[in-house]
C-alpha cells in the first residue's frame, strides 16, 4: 500500500503537471494570439483617428479662414472706414475671431493698427510686391510661437485686412484640452501652434512623417513615450498666397490601447483561476474532466483563428464551467470590438465611396444589423438639394429604400418618423421613454438634421454604438449634398436657374445619339432686342432682375418637354425634338409665337413698366448641322439676320445666312488694321454756291481701299464698324485727315470756306470726341471754323442731353456742327431749337422728285423760311438734275451738292474741279454745266 500510495501520488503530481501545462499552454497561447491581433487593430485605428483627426482640424481651420474672407471682402466691398468699420464688423460677431483691423491705401500706409513694430510694418508693406492684387493674402510676421497672422483682401483702393486671433484658428474642436498632441507646422517644419508644451522631442523625431505624402507610423521620442503619429497638408497657396501649414497628430500609446487593458484583467484573471482551479482538483478533475479540458484547448484554438463566436458551453456543474463561462465572456466581448472595428472601418469605406442617399442609407443599416441584430434599427432620411422634400426610409426588418409621401415637405424629419410608423406619437429626438419603445438619434450634418436612426428594444452601450454610425452617415450626406449642389451649379444659370451652355450642350448630345436620325432636334436663339438700353437706363442689378424674371415666365409658359437654357447675355436657347421634321417646324413656330406674346407682357421694372420683343433664330438638327457648335453658328447666322430683317420675328436657317455672316466678319478682320495700313483714304463732294456757281466748301467722304478688293464703299463697312467698336478710329482719322488736307489746300491757294466731315453717333457717344476734335485742329493748325461737323438727327436720340453738351463745347471751340439728312430722323422742333447747330442739309429724299411735287416744293420753302428765320447755313444735297438745281435756287438755297456738279473726287481731282469751276462764266451756265 505504501509503495502503491506513493506510486500514485508520483503520478498524480505528473498528471497535475501535465494537467497545468496543458491547460496554460493554450490559454497563453490564445493570449498572445489575441493580444497581438488587438493591439495591431487598436494601433491601426489610432493611426486612422490621427491622420482624420489631422485632416479635420486642417479642414477647421481652412472654413474658419474662409469665413473670415468672405467677411473681410463684404466690409471691404461695403467701403467701410474708421468708426463704420468697427461698427461693421460688430455686426458680424468677430471680436473673438480677429484682434484688429486695418488698411493699406494705395501709398502704402497702413492705418487701423497700433501695435506693430517698425519691423513689422515693414514686412507687411514689403509683402504686397509678390502678391496677386485680386486674390486673398495671408500673411505670418514673426518668429515660429510668436507669430502674427494677418488676412487681407484688395477692396479696389488698396487693401483691406485684419489681424487674426491664433487663440480662435488653432483652438477648433477643443484641441487645446485634447490629450492628443496636435502641433501646426510652417512651410519650413518650424511649430507655430501645439496644445502641449513637450512637444520638442516628439518633433524632432517625428521628421520623416512632415512630408506632404508621408504614410502615418509610430515614434518613439526622448521621454520614453511611443506617439502614434500622422500627418495632414493644408495646402493655401492657391487660396491665399501661402505656402502651407502642417498638422501632426500623436496619440500617445496609453491612450490608443486603453481599451486593452480589460483584455488583460480578463485574460489573465481567468487563466489564474484556472490554475487555481487545477492546482486544488487536479486529482479529481483529472480522473473526471479530461474532456472539459480538450474542449477548453478546442477553444482556444478556434479563439485564436479569430472564431469569435465560438462556445466552450461546459455544463459539469463544477469550476470548470465557470472556466468555460469566463472563457465565452471574454471570446464574446473581444469578438464584439473586432466586430465593431471590422464595421466601422467597413461604414467608412463605403460611405465615402457612396455615390446615392439609397447606398448610403443601406450601408449604414448593414453595419447597424451586424453590431445590434437584424430588425432593431430603422432609419429615415430627407432629400435636401436634387429634389427637396423627397423622403428616404427603411422600416424595422426591411432590406431596401423606400420612397415615402410626405403631404408637407417642410415636416420635421421625426415628425415624419411619427407619421411613417417608426416610433410613437410624441417622442422627441434622442428621448427614451419606455424600456420598450424605440429611441430616436438624429443623424446631422452640421447643424441640420438630416436623417434619424430608431432603434428598438435598446440595450446598455446601444446609442454610443449607434451614434457612431450616424457620425459617419452624416458625413456622407453631407458630402452627397455638396457633390449635387456643385454638379446643379455646373450645370445651371446661377441668375435664372435655367439649365446653362454646358447643360444645353449635353442634353444635345443624348438627343443626337438616343435619336440615331430617326429624330429631329430644333433649337431656337432668342436674343432680347435693344436690351443694352435696358442695362443703360436702369442699371446692370435691375437688368440682370430683368433676365431672371424673363427666364421665369419663358420657362413657365413652354411645355414640360421642351428644354430652354440661358445661353449668354440677354440670350436664351430653346430645344426641342420629334420625330417628324414638318411637325417639329410648326412646333418651333409655335413656341416663338407664345414666346414672342409673353415678352410683350409688361414686365415691372421697378416704377416703370416695360414690354420687350426678341429676335430668333432657328435651326434643325442634323438638317443644318451635325454638331453642337455647327448648331450653334446656324443660329447665330439666323439670329443676326432676323435682327437686321425684321425684329420680333423667328428667321429659320439657310445657307445664304452663314456666308453672309462669314463675310461681314471676314470685313471686320480686315477693318482692324485698315487704318494702320493706311487703308482709308477720302474723296470729296464739292458743295456750290447756288448764285456764283463757285465751289465754297465740301464734304468728306471716306472709302476703303481693301487689298485685293478694292475700293469699298461706306455702305459696305460703316456700320460693320460701328457694331465692332472700330468706328472711333476710323473717325479720329477722318478728323485729323481733313483737317490735314484743307490746311494742305490753304497753302496751296485753292479757297474753300469749309470741309465737311461727316460724325458717327457712336463717336458722339464716346468720352474721347472732344479730345479727338482738338487733337486734329492742333496737329494741322487749322482755323476751328472751317472745320463743318455733320451730325444726323437721330445721333443724339438716347443719349440726347449728353451729346448736346459735348456739340456745345466742340462748338465753344470755333468748329461749326450741321444737321444731316435734316427732316428724316425722329427729331421734333422741341430739339432743334436745343440743338448748338449752325446750319441743315436738306436730305436728298426732299429733292429726288423736285420739280414734280408739290409737297416736296412745300417743304423745302418751310425749311428755308427756317433757316433764314434761325441764321442757319443750308445747304441742299443729292441734286441730280438742271431743273431741281434752278427751283431750289429759286427757293432761296444758298448752296447744293449732288452728282450734277460732281460725285466725290479724290483730292487731285478734286482740286481741278474746283479751279475749272473758278473759272466758268454767268451763275446760270455754272448751273446747268455740269
Amino acid at each position: 500500500m505504501r509503495w502503491n500510495f506513493a506510486k500514485h501520488r508520483s503520478v498524480s503530481h505528473r498528471i497535475i503537471l501535465s494537467f497545468v501545462f496543458a491547460a496554460a499552454l493554450p490559454l497563453f497561447m490564445l493570449g498572445g494570439s489575441a493580444y497581438y491581433l488587438a493591439y495591431s487593430r487598436l494601433e491601426q485605428v489610432a493611426l486612422d483617428d490621427a491622420r482624420g483627426l489631422a485632416k479635420s482640424l486642417g479642414m477647421d481651420v481652412f472654413e474658419r479662414l474662409q469665413l473670415l474672407t468672405d467677411q473681410l471682402l463684404l466690409v471691404a466691398e461695403n467701403g467701410a472706414t474708421g468708426r463704420a468699420l468697427h461698427t461693421r464688423f460688430e455686426d458680424l460677431d468677430l471680436g473673438e475671431r480677429v484682434r484688429g483691423f486695418f488698411t493699406i491705401d494705395g501709398q502704402r500706409r497702413i492705418a487701423g493698427i497700433t501695435a506693430l513694430t517698425a519691423a513689422e510694418r515693414t514686412v507687411l508693406q514689403g509683402s504686397l510686391d509678390s502678391v496677386v492684387a485680386d486674390s486673398p493674402v495671408l500673411l505670418a510676421v514673426g518668429p515660429g510661437g510668436r507669430q502674427r497672422l494677418f488676412m487681407m483682401v484688395n477692396d479696389g483702393d488698396g487693401y483691406f485686412g485684419a489681424e487674426l486671433s491664433l487663440r480662435h484658428l488653432w483652438d477648433t474642436a477643443g484641441v487645446a484640452a485634447r490629450p492628443e498632441r496636435v502641433c501646426v507646422l510652417d512651410a519650413d517644419a518650424v511649430p507655430v501652434f501645439c496644445n502641449h508644451t513637450d512637444y520638442r522631442g516628439w518633433l524632432a523625431a517625428s521628421a520623416s512623417l512632415m512630408t506632404v505624402n508621408a504614410r502615418p507610423g509610430s515614434v518613439r521620442h526622448d521621454n520614453g513615450e511611443t506617439m502614434l503619429t500622422a500627418s495632414w497638408s493644408l495646402f493655401l497657396k492657391p487660396y491665399y498666397q501661402f505656402e502651407r501649414w502642417t498638422i501632426l497628430v500623436g496619440v500617445p500609446e496609453s491612450l490608443a490601447f486603453a481599451s486593452i487593458a480589460r483584455f488583460d484583467r480578463v485574460f489573465y484573471g481567468g487563466a489564474v483561476v484556472a490554475l487555481l482551479i487545477a492546482l486544488a482538483f487536479g486529482r479529481r478533475l483529472i480522473r473526471s474532466n479530461l474532456e472539459p479540458l480538450d474542449r477548453l484547448s478546442a477553444a482556444t484554438h478556434h479563439l485564436a483563428a479569430g472564431e469569435f463566436d465560438y462556445r466552450v458551453q461546459l455544463g459539469t456543474g463544477d469550476e470548470f464551467e465557470q472556466l468555460g463561462d469566463a472563457f465565452d465572456g471574454m471570446a464574446a466581448r473581444i469578438g464584439q470590438q473586432f466586430r465593431q472595428l471590422d464595421a466601422s472601418a467597413r461604414l467608412d469605406r463605403e460611405l465615402h465611396s457612396a455615390t446615392s442617399i439609397e447606398s448610403a442609407l443601406l450601408s449604414a443599416l448593414v453595419a447597424l444589423e451586424e453590431l445590434l441584430g437584424r430588425g432593431r434599427c430603422a432609419l429615415l432620411c430627407q432629400e435636401r438639394w436634387h429634389d427637396p422634400g423627397e423622403v428616404y426610409c427603411i422600416g424595422f426588418g426591411a432590406q431596401s429604400v423606400e420612397h415615402c409621401e410626405a403631404s408637407d415637405i417642410h415636416e420635421e424629419i421625426h415628425e415624419l418618423a411619427v407619421q411613417r410608423g417608426l416610433v410613437p406619437l410624441g417622442y422627441g429626438v434622442g428621448t427614451k421613454q419606455a424600456a420598450d419603445e424605440p429611441v430616436l438619434i438624429p443623424v446631422t450634418d452640421g447643424d441640420v438634421v438630416a436623417a434619424v436612426i430608431s432603434v428598438r428594444y435598446g440595450r446598455d452601450g446601444d446609442t454610443d454604438t449607434v451614434r457612431r454610425v450616424a457620425d459617419v452617415l452624416g458625413i456622407a450626406l453631407g458630402n452627397l449634398a455638396m457633390e449635387r449642389r456643385l454638379y446643379y451649379q455646373a450645370n445651371h444659370d446661377w441668375l435664372s436657374g435655367l439649365p446653362n451652355r454646358s447643360r444645353l450642350h449635353d442634353q444635345f448630345v443624348e438627343w443626337s445619339l438616343s435619336s440615331a436620325g430617326t429624330r429631329a432636334i430644333g433649337m431656337v436663339l432668342i436674343g432680347l432686342d435693344r436690351f443694352k438700353q435696358v442695362n443703360d437706363s436702369v442699371g446692370h442689378t435691375m437688368g440682370d432682375h430683368l433676365l431672371s424674371v424673363v427666364g421665369q415666365r419663358l420657362r413657365a409658359a413652354l411645355p414640360d418637354d421642351v428644354v430652354l437654357g440661358r445661353f449668354s447675355g440677354d440670350q436664351f436657347l430653346l430645344m426641342l425634338v420629334d420625330e417628324s421634321h414638318a411637325q417639329l417646324l410648326l412646333r418651333l413656330e409655335e413656341q416663338a409665337q407664345c414666346m414672342s406674346r409673353e415678352l410683350d407682357r409688361e414686365f415691372a421694372l421697378g416704377a416703370r413698366q416695360v414690354r420687350l420683343s426678341a429676335s430668333m433664330g432657328a435651326a434643325l438638327h442634323p438638317r443644318d448641322a451635325l454638331s453642337f457648335e455647327g448648331m450653334l453658328q446656324c443660329l447665330d447666322a439666323a439670329s443676326y439676320a432676323a435682327k437686321a430683317s425684321r425684329r420680333g420675328g423667328l428667321l429659320f436657317f439657310s445657307s445664304g445666312m452663314r456666308d453672309r455672316l462669314v463675310g461681314r466678319m471676314d470685313v471686320e478682320q480686315a477693318l482692324k488694321g485698315a487704318v494702320a495700313n493706311n487703308e482709308m483714304v477720302l474723296h470729296y463732294q464739292p458743295v456750290v454756291d447756288a448764285i456764283s456757281g463757285r465751289v465754297r466748301g465740301a464734304e468728306a467722304l471716306i472709302r476703303w481701299q481693301r487689298p485685293g478688293v478694292g475700293l469699298v464703299f461706306p455702305g459696305d463697312f460703316i456700320e460693320i464698324a460701328e457694331e465692332s467698336g472700330l468706328i472711333n478710329e476710323i473717325g479720329r482719322w477722318a478728323l485729323g485727315a481733313v483737317c490735314r488736307q484743307m490746311v494742305a489746300w490753304i497753302d496751296a491757294g485753292v479757297h474753300l470756306d469749309t470741309l465737311n466731315v461727316n460724325v458717327s453717333s457712336l463717336q458722339i457717344a464716346d468720352d474721347t470726341f472732344e479730345d479727338s476734335v482738338v487733337q486734329a485742329l492742333q496737329e494741322s493748325g487749322l482755323e476751328p471754323s472751317r472745320l463743318t461737323l455733320e451730325v444726323t438727327e437721330t445721333a443724339l436720340i438716347g443719349r440726347f442731353d449728353e451729346g448736346v453738351e459735348r456739340l456745345k463745347r466742340v462748338r465753344q471751340l470755333g468748329a461749326r456742327i450741321m444737321i444731316d439728312d435734316f427732316g428724316t430722323g425722329y427729331a421734333s422742333l422741341k430739339y432743334l431749337k436745343m440743338l448748338p447747330i449752325d446750319g441743315l442739309k436738306i436730305d436728298r429724299l426732299f429733292v429726288k422728285d423736285l420739280p414734280d411735287s408739290p409737297a416736296d416744293d412745300a417743304i423745302v420753302t418751310a425749311v428755308v423760311s427756317l433757316s433764314r428765320a434761325s441764321s442757319f447755313k443750308l445747304v441742299a444735297e443729292g441734286i441730280e438734275t438742271r431743273s431741281q438745281a434752278e427751283l431750289l435756287r429759286d427757293r432761296g438755297v444758298p448752296y447744293l451738292q449732288g452728282y450734277l456738279f460732281a460725285k466725290a473726287l479724290p483730292p487731285e481731282q478734286f482740286v481741278d474741279l474746283v479751279r475749272a469751276m473758278d473759272d466758268a462764266p454767268a451763275p446760270t451756265a455754272a448751273v446747268g454745266s455740269a
